[in-house]
């Protein structure tokens, strides 16, 4: 389903589009999209028999809790069983609702057999409003799962995720629930070899249609990747709320600490033909048919450019360093706060259960590890101007019940009488993230299971 405006299934920059010199505009036009990007969702059905129109219009119309303007439209797959466009309050285009059979699926690229098992699936698209893309993600999200309470699971077509019932229940449906701009985009990290210091690739899929450049981390060491995936997640989720600076120069992603966005032309052209991002690796994706690699796209580097005889853009290692050793404070607007606020408090029993086994370790390096690999962010000073806060990472020093005895890590800039090395009690609430520094892992809100795992194997006991 497309809508008249929408591109046709050829990725930007693919063959008819030149994308091998670099952006020549210095200003923020060279980050515009060449047309508009749609997202589309597909929820699995798990009937035997398919879903009809009316019933679809019915229940979108209980949600809504009025009758919604619904018309007939063009079937333009011979698959489709029926087509409607429906005007949704508080969605800014026309949402286009069909239904057909499901594509054969193999069940291990789906996260809960049910929905393998579904025979009809209900599809939903429509343009998200830029400036309006997080909240009318999380409205039609909420809407789809929440109306047809049926549906086994929902699969995002634009970064390809799959959200299992259980999920959607409690990332869109919840009370507490709120929008979490990371959903609109996945991440996807590439190496050559598994080796810590392989050169890797970071990329998003799923900013397009935001209307924003999809963002890369280029050449960087593979061990500084999970360090690299959060500052993309900052950068993504500012770039939501302000758009982004001209190419090449500073952008501030927190107090004295800036990056620069630059033009994937302008990395690519000095990059060896084998590693990720290379104009030879962009060139071997377009034609097996991923054509997005030669985009739209801003690379993430230092402010400044690197080098003694020829000076280049590289990959920001003071920053990600930084992060790494707990340093770093970066901005976080006030929607992005109050999602992975709400992450971290729902998984802080883990956190804290964490802790606990370390502490209580017979292992002494292992124990050793509850007085600096455990930190919790909170906010300090006010919140700006633009409607930023400095976040400040501090380290744990010990739990009492729901509240964290903790020491910040760096030098704040906006909370005045604040200092580094200050002893402050946080309880829960005030939380607003939660990080694992282990030997060989980072690991947050949305990797507890994970972290719960890791912590046996230190401990001897997987």
């Amino acid at each position: 389903m497309q809508f008249p405006d929408e591109p046709s299934d050829a990725a930007p920059g693919g063959d008819d589009q030149p994308a091998r010199e670099p952006l020549a505009s210095p200003g923020t036009a060279a980050w515009e999209q060449p047309s508009v990007s749609a997202s589309a969702w597909v929820g699995f059905w798990p009937h035997r028999d398919p879903p009809s129109a009316e019933e679809v219009g019915r229940s979108i119309a209980g949600w809504v809790g009025r009758e919604v303007k619904a018309e007939p439209a063009d079937l333009d797959d011979e698959n489709m069983l029926w087509a409607m466009v429906v005007e949704i309050p508080g969605v800014t285009s026309p949402v286009v609702f069909w239904a057909e059979p499901a594509l054969p699926t193999d069940p291990s690229q789906l996260p809960d057999p049910a929905m393998a098992a579904c025979k009809w699936v209900i599809g939903m698209q429509t343009v998200l409003e830029p400036g309006e893309a997080s909240e009318e993600f999380f409205h039609l999200m909420a809407m789809l799962s929440g109306a047809i309470p049926d549906l086994a699971g929902v699969l995002d077509v634009a970064n390809a995720r799959r959200w299992p019932r259980k999920e959607l229940e409690e990332q869109f449906l919840a009370a507490d629930a709120v929008p979490n701009d990371e959903y609109l985009w996945t991440i996807t990290a590439v190496a050559d070899r598994e080796d810590d210091d392989a050169p890797m690739m970071l990329f998003t899929t799923g900013l397009a249609r935001c209307g924003l450049p999809e963002l890369e981390v280029l050449e960087f060491p593979s061990r500084h990747s999970q360090a690299a995936a959060i500052l993309v997640n900052h950068v993504a989720s500012l770039l939501l709320e302000s758009p982004p600076p001209p190419p090449f120069e500073p952008m501030e992603v927190g107090p004295d600490t800036s990056v620069a966005l630059v033009p994937w032309q302008s990395c690519a052209q000095f990059m060896d033909e084998g590693t990720p991002g290379s104009n030879a690796f962009r060139d071997i994706a377009a034609k097996h048919g991923d054509g997005a690699l030669t985009g739209v796209r801003a690379v993430i580097c230092s402010p400044e450019q690197r080098g003694q005889f020829r000076k280049v853009w590289a990959w920001p290692k003071e920053t990600l360093e930084r992060m790494e050793d707990g340093r770093a404070v970066l901005f976080a607007s006030e929607r992005s706060a109050a999602a992975t606020e709400r992450r971290a408090q729902r998984t802080w029993p883990a956190f804290a259960t964490a802790f606990a086994s370390v502490r209580r370790s017979e292992r002494p390096e292992v124990a050793a590890l509850a007085g600096t690999a455990f930190h919790v962010q909170s906010g300090v000073g006010a919140v700006d101007a633009e409607d930023r806060r400095e976040q400040g990472w501090f380290i744990v020093k010990g739990f009492d019940h729901d509240v964290v005895e903790a020491a910040l890590s760096e030098e704040p800039v906006t909370a005045e009488g604040m200092h580094a090395g200050d002893v402050v009690r946080i309880p829960r609430t005030d939380v607003t993230d939660w990080r694992v520094i282990l030997p060989d892992e980072m690991f947050g809100p949305d990797r507890s299971g994970a972290l719960l795992e890791a912590i046996d194997r230190l401990r001897g006991y997987a």
